[in-house]
């Protein structure tokens, strides 16, 4: 983190410089979501309290145990509406962490099994084998996984790496064609390697496409991605642009970045009208 987001974030944490209102009640009409270099802003039209998206959730949940027999159509509805909400906070969790950690990633790993391997739970097992192997030989490992099912059904993962392609522990390279890279220790099946430094479109497309709306209902109530401790994380705030030092933050945060994407949408879950911006740090 620069300067001015470390003094910004000491300003945010100083209770003194935040108001009784604030405190108490977190309402908030700006959200800042710094991911390393990168910084995430939503703008919101009106203010809100902290965690009412939350709040909601689990209120809808708590009605659908109650609802009665007659409703199981509602139901089904609001159970697709939630867990199409939940897959969307999981995919920009996901690309909040490729973000966060993208000086790290050397390699894009695929793995796959050569049975028909269906079972999501036997399929974790077997993976985290294979990562307790890797660590063995590479003690400060790094990755973010997604687990995908293919068409006929079996389970693979796609993982961001710190794993460089020169690692010969780790890496090895096929004789007749160095372009067929490849990881030891996985011997469930197929595997291959692509190089990604550098390339944050590549770094971020990768591992988010797989997060679909289509994706397997086995996945459901289930977690959509795994990360190694040791990654960066995402550091969020949430202030009142009406407060004046919530504003003069706001401000510190923004004076060394440089706008790099801009969007306005409408939340199709309350309607409320929100403007996205996204920020890199200008060096």
């Amino acid at each position: 983190m620069n300067n001015n987001s470390n003094e910004a974030r000491r300003l945010l944490l100083d209770s003194s410089l935040i108001s009784t209102t604030f405190h108490k009640h977190k309402l908030y009409n700006i959200k800042v979501i710094e991911c390393n270099e990168y910084m995430q802003v939503y703008l919101l039209n009106d203010k809100k309290m902290k965690d009412d998206e939350d709040l909601e959730i689990k209120e809808k949940k708590k009605n659908i145990l109650y609802v009665d027999t007659d409703n199981l159509k509602k139901i089904d509805n609001d159970l697709k509406v939630i867990d199409t909400k939940n897959l969307t906070r999981s995919k920009l969790s996901c690309q909040r962490l490729a973000k966060c950690n993208s000086k790290y990633w050397e390699t894009f790993i695929t793995l796959t099994f050569a049975e028909n391997i269906v079972d999501i739970c036997y399929a974790n097992k077997q993976f985290n084998k294979f990562i307790s192997k890797v660590r063995r030989v590479y003690n400060n490992f790094k990755y973010l996984c997604v687990p995908e099912f293919q068409k006929r059904g079996a389970v693979h993962y796609h993982l961001l790496t710190n794993i460089s392609v020169d690692n010969s522990n780790l890496i090895f390279k096929q004789k007749d064609n160095k372009k067929f890279l490849h990881i030891k220790y996985w011997n469930c099946g197929f595997n291959s390697v692509e190089i990604v430094k550098g390339d944050i479109k590549k770094i971020v497309g990768y591992i988010s496409k797989y997060m679909t709306k289509d994706i397997d209902n086995r996945l459901f109530s289930k977690r959509r991605y795994f990360y190694s401790y040791n990654l960066l994380k995402p550091v969020v705030s949430y202030l009142d642009l009406d407060n004046k030092k919530h504003l003069e933050i706001y401000k510190k945060i923004l004076s060394d970045k440089k706008l790099i994407y801009q969007n306005e949408y409408l939340n199709i879950y309350n309607n409320d009208l929100i403007t996205f911006k996204e920020y890199i740090n200008d060096k």
